[in-house]
Order: structure tokens, then sequence, then C-alpha cells
């Protein structure tokens, strides 16, 4: 496997609100004569970026030694492995065109037709983890040059992953005069790893994600006495993949494969997202690949190994 970098300028994310670059940085893992071969454009997680699963992790794999094993072994005829970096001052992303944050699920489509031209394919993946997770799923649902998904504990039922987080978000964010002014405070500090801290970028985040006005962000919830806004709320559960799957069975049957899965004691209890988003699809008679395992939200990489197999398996086998 090669290891390229490209110096990408998007159009989409030009004179975004939070005045994040818009020439990114575009790490590419490339086979031996990479033309035609599957394109698979993975996103990162939140607080991380995709160019991160190159680093060094003496206890499990970086992406490059993952290609390059699974190609000596027989388990792949090689892949064309896209990394780009889309972290924002909101602490990561969840790959939605948001007036708060930028369009960055324009960028990601900006990304993928880059790349198909350049490599001369149509055979496209998108792949991620959590927020990643989300966002190959909600792109992949609403447009068609994404033939193949793999969500690996993507958001989903947004019940039991973000309302057991709205009471630190209130106690910290109360503190302060406007949102704005507590995220210039976070990005002032020297440490920025305290979990209240990380929790309470995480709900301004998806806030600025679900729920922007303007440049502004409308949080779900009463700062004063912590009650939920309805109104808010609802605009946050119309983004959330098991509505949204409701209304596009059709679009989702055309994909060649899509693959979820997730640990069965995840953190965030995305199991139980993942499990309707599974049973929804059924019901809908969408084919979808669904696996559990044993173990939670973090050090899962590992299972990018399944994944990875099964989306150059369909690409390749299914006519485009």
């Amino acid at each position: 496997m090669r290891l390229n970098f490209t110096d990408f300028e998007s159009e989409a994310l030009k004179d975004n609100p939070l005045g994040d670059l818009y020439r990114r940085k575009i790490a590419v893992l490339e086979p031996d004569n990479p033309e035609g071969k599957p394109l698979i454009v993975y996103l990162s997680g939140f607080l991380s970026s995709s160019i991160a699963m190159l680093n060094y992790d003496p206890f499990s794999e970086d992406m490059k030694t993952r290609l390059q094993r699974m190609i000596s072994e027989g388990k792949s005829n090689g892949v064309i492995m896209v990394l780009p970096d889309t972290f924002t001052k909101m602490g990561g992303n969840q790959f939605l065109n948001s007036t708060a944050v930028g369009n960055y699920e324009d960028f990601i489509i900006e990304i993928i037709k880059y790349f198909s031209e350049k490599y001369n394919t149509d055979k496209v993946a998108l792949m991620g983890k959590s927020s990643g997770g989300y966002g190959s799923m909600m792109i992949g649902i609403r447009h068609n040059e994404v033939k193949a998904i793999a969500d690996h504990s993507g958001d989903a039922y947004f019940e039991y992953i973000y309302i057991p987080d709205f009471p630190t978000a209130i106690d910290r964010l109360r503190k302060f005069s406007s949102w704005r002014e507590w995220l210039q405070n976070f990005w002032n500090k020297e440490s920025k790893k305290r979990k209240d801290e990380l929790t309470t970028l995480m709900i301004l985040a998806m806030a600025a994600f679900y729920s922007p006005n303007g440049n502004d962000v409308d949080l779900p919830f009463d700062l004063d006495t912590g009650e939920i806004r309805e109104d808010v709320w609802k605009r946050w559960l119309e983004k959330d993949p098991t509505r949204v799957v409701k209304n596009h069975f059709s679009e989702l049957n055309k994909k060649n494969v899509i693959f979820i899965d997730v640990g069965r004691r995840d953190e965030y209890n995305i199991q139980y997202g993942s499990r309707i988003l599974h049973s929804l699809l059924t019901k809908g008679g969408v084919p979808h690949i669904y696996e559990e395992f044993e173990g939670g939200h973090h050090d899962t990489a590992f299972r990018y190994e399944y994944s990875i197999a099964i989306l150059e398996k369909y690409l390749n086998s299914a006519e485009n």
C-alpha cells in the first residue's frame, strides 16, 4: 500500500461559520494498480479525525498495516482507502450540512466525486465508526453514488444516547452568558480532556448539527430549569436514523450492501439503536448484514477487517 496526502480545497467549506479550514488534508492508501478498484471513504468518530487511523498503536493495527496484511493473507485484492480530516471547532463532525458549522455532507460528496474520477471507479462505499457510522448511514441514504455502507456503532435512537448527558451539559453551559462564550473558554483551556467538558462539547456539537438556527444554535433544553424543549428535541429526532430509514427503504434497497455492527456493551447505549435499525430494515425488506460482538464502544478497530472485506466483496461482485 502506498500512502499519499492530498491538500484538498473544498468549495463546500469556504466561508463556514466557525472559520474552520476549507483546505483539508486527505490521506489516501492506494494499492497496486488502483484504477477501478473499490473506493472506501472512512469517516471518523467524534473527537477524532480519519487521519488518526494512520497512528501507531501497539495494541492494534493502523489502517495501512491492516490493509497490507489483508492483501498478504488473501483476504483482499486491494481497496483505495480515503481518510479525510473533518475535525471542527465543535470537536468533531456529524457529517450533515449545518448553517452553524458548515456543509460537511457536501464536502464528503466533493471528495467522493474527486477520487471516483481520479481512480475511474464507481465502486464507492462510506464506512465509519460512531459519529462516522452515523454519517455513513445518513449520507449513504441520500446519495446514489454511495453504493455500499458500513456503519460501526453509529448514533441511533437518540433518547438513549444523548439525554443521559444533558444534565452535565446544562450544568456547564448555564455558567456562561452564551454557548459561544463557553466554547471560547473551552478552547482557551490548557487541558481540554476533562470528561464533563468533553461531554458538554459533544452535546453542543450535536445541537449545532441537529438544531442550528442560522449561525446560532438552539439548545434542546432550558438552561434554567433543565426542561427539554420539545420543539427543538423534535428537530433532533428528525435526524435520528431510526426515524429517517422508514422513508428511504427504496433507496436503501438499491445499495450493494449495508453492514451494521455494534458491541453488546456499548457505553453510549448504541446497541439499542442498532437493534432498532436492524429491525426496521428487516421489516422494510432491506437486505443488510447485522452483527453484534462482545465489546463496548471503544477499541473496536479490529472489526474493520470484517467490514472492509464485505464492502470489497459486494462492490466487486455487483453490477454497478
